[in-house]
């Protein structure tokens, strides 16, 4: 039997036509659908922020047949869209460039949480040339937010089709489909981060301790300790010649064993305090300055009587810390006489002082200092008030002394 002559698209009436057209744009779309997801697999194992930015605007722009593209992230800091990754186009000449996130149509985009395409950037009114493709020509860009769990964190941008066509609406739904994978992404790829910093921070801080602990125990009940052997020593030689002298050198040994002992439960005292945990912050206050107040060199006030609430356990932790490091800096670098501390509980708020008449600093100055030595003093106040849930503020100038005041909110509600 005679094989029938294949029909061309064209021998058919338009209505079969269009119906060829319709199963065509289906089966690209149904392609690059599963192409989007198929990235967005493999999105998900990728941690490293800069890399995964890298792959989704590359992905992006290949499963689209786009020309260029870029992906912005919002920096909450400073209220403005970053350009993170650029390919194509001007290229590097917008990465890391900056503008208000409610400016261009990427602004438009991430404001509205709605995506936009724009066949003529260069007559939309919301065109901001640094955002919208600068001086390359730009036929056709689509724009679609990067949301996760409801918030905008970014924008994805595609310019031109390499075939000329214009972005359409399956192009915007198949963007807005593989966008929301990848925002899932960037925020697992951010998470990650921040449990990488967290876990080195903490690594810098146990050095910190241990370095700190070394020093105190060099410089305080060890050298004691090698005074009160070299004592010993001498006093059995005491005892072998001059048995009546005997008395005065044992008490000299006495003495040093007893500061000593002194030193070390305030050490102790100090990493763990454990009055803090069975009796509350004002307890653990009052025997703080108790201790501190044995040595001579700084006259330390305190005042708690309208403080007798018990905060949650963090966060009387947290304030505990404050005060510990608020009072050593005075110790350490204020030369100061006196030094007061004052907790005072009003409606919906603890209001904490700790103010002394030293020397004083430039706190603009010591903070970048700081953050050039990774230091972490004024850091770990700052942290910890932000885990007590407080608001910190430290006021001082050269000559007129320090004044460190944590306002924390009783309601449990971040005071900002």
């Amino acid at each position: 039997m005679p094989s029938l002559p294949r029909r061309r698209k064209s021998d058919f009436d338009p209505a079969a036509n269009e119906w060829f057209s319709q199963v065509t744009r289906l089966e690209q779309k149904v392609a690059a659908l599963e192409a989007l997801q198929e990235v967005a697999r493999c999105l998900t194992s990728e941690l490293n922020l800069d890399q995964l930015l890298a792959q989704i605007l590359s992905s992006a722009v290949q499963v689209m047949r786009a020309s260029a593209g870029s992906l912005l992230l919002f920096d909450p800091a400073t209220n403005e869209l970053v350009f993170k990754v650029v390919q194509g186009g001007l290229g590097d000449a917008l990465l890391n460039q900056r503008f208000p996130s409610d400016r261009g149509i990427a602004g438009s985009v991430f404001t509205h949480q709605k995506p936009s395409i724009v066949h003529d950037v260069n007559t939309d009114d919301r065109f901001l040339s640094i955002g919208d493709g600068a001086t390359f020509s730009a036929h056709s860009l689509i724009a679609v937010p990067l949301i996760h769990q409801g918030k905008a964190i970014g924008v994805l941008e595609l310019l031109n089709k390499k075939s000329g066509d214009r972005f359409n609406s399956d192009d915007q739904e198949l963007l807005l489909a593989f966008a929301s994978q990848s925002a899932i992404a960037i925020e697992n790829a951010r998470l990650y981060q921040q449990v990488v910093f967290e876990r080195d921070r903490i690594l810098v801080v146990e050095e910190q301790v241990r370095r700190e602990l070394a020093r105190d125990l060099h410089d305080g009940p060890s050298q004691l300790l090698s005074a009160i052997i070299m004592n010993l020593r001498f006093l059995r030689e005491v005892i072998a010649r001059k048995p009546a002298e005997a008395k005065g050198e044992l008490d000299s040994v006495e003495q040093l064993a007893t500061q000593a002992l002194h030193q070390v439960r305030n050490m102790l005292f100090d990493l763990r305090p454990v009055v803090l945990e069975t009796q509350g912050l004002p307890a653990a206050l009052q025997t703080y300055v108790d201790r501190q107040r044995e040595s001579k060199d700084l006259q330390i006030h305190l005042e708690t009587d309208a403080f007798n609430v018990r905060l949650d356990p963090k966060q009387e932790a947290a304030i505990f810390s404050i005060i510990q490091e608020a009072v050593g800096n005075v110790r350490k670098h204020a030369q100061a006489k006196n030094v007061w501390i004052q907790a005072q509980q009003a409606v919906g708020a603890l209001t904490i002082c700790i103010q002394d008449d030293g020397c004083g600093f430039d706190v603009p100055a010591v903070e970048a200092v700081y953050a050039q030595r990774g230091s972490l003093g004024l850091l770990n106040m700052k942290e910890r008030a932000e885990i007590a849930h407080a608001r910190l503020r430290i006021d001082s100038a050269p000559g007129k002394g320090t004044l460190v005041k944590l306002v924390v909110p009783l309601a449990r509600v971040p005071v900002f």
